[in-house]
């Protein structure tokens, strides 16, 4: 971050465009560790916040013998009926966070990654590749995108999770297993680490 001042300072006094622009780039480039860090780590939990839209449970509204009726509420928000108008607002714009957050993340990394492989098969380091060395440093260079399979993974785990219902638990525990179990073996299979 001191860098990123430093570079700011530098910016506001010169004059020349190219290089406020080559000031800007440097600091983007310097910012993107940082960012792709915290992208990394908060994806998982902000995907099963927005994941949680479409998670209700079910309340009893009568106790009759004859007939028992229930009523359904998001769990987030016990204000909010599901399968109301209400509510679909709510799933319109979870589905539009999915798009922007989790698939944004991933695409980002993916995209990321991409840029870099060419640097990385030919070991010829560029600007790109040294910001994103936290994607990919952990890997072999055939493998330096395992870190987007990964978020994809943990994406799907939370997706998973959330979205069935608490009354299909053992569907829900067997699909995470079969999910991790899968990646375990291809990560075995594959080792994609430099060390092991």
């Amino acid at each position: 971050l001191v860098g990123v001042g430093f570079r700011l300072k530098h910016w506001h006094a010169t004059s020349d465009r190219r290089q406020v622009r080559d000031a800007i780039r440097r600091v983007v480039l310097d910012l993107t560790p940082l960012i792709l860090i915290l992208v990394f780590i908060l994806v998982p939990s902000i995907s099963a916040f927005i994941f949680r839209s479409w998670s209700c449970e079910e309340y009893p509204v009568s106790h009759s013998e004859d007939s028992r009726r229930y009523v359904r509420f998001l769990k987030l928000d016990a204000n909010v009926q599901c399968d109301t108008t209400q509510h679909a607002r709510i799933k319109i714009l979870a589905a539009f966070l999915l798009i922007l957050w989790p698939a944004g993340s991933l695409i980002l990394f993916t995209s990321l990654l991409f840029l870099c492989y060419t640097a990385l098969r030919t070991k010829m380091p560029t600007a790109l590749t040294r910001a994103t060395t936290f994607l990919h440093k952990e890997y072999k260079e055939r493998w330096c995108w395992w870190d987007a399979l990964d978020l994809l993974r943990k994406i799907v785990l939370v997706g998973v999770v959330v979205v069935v219902p608490e009354e299909r638990s053992f569907l829900r525990f067997v699909a995470a297993t079969l999910l991790c179990s899968v990646f375990v073996v291809v990560l075995a299979v594959v080792r994609p680490y430099k060390r092991i």
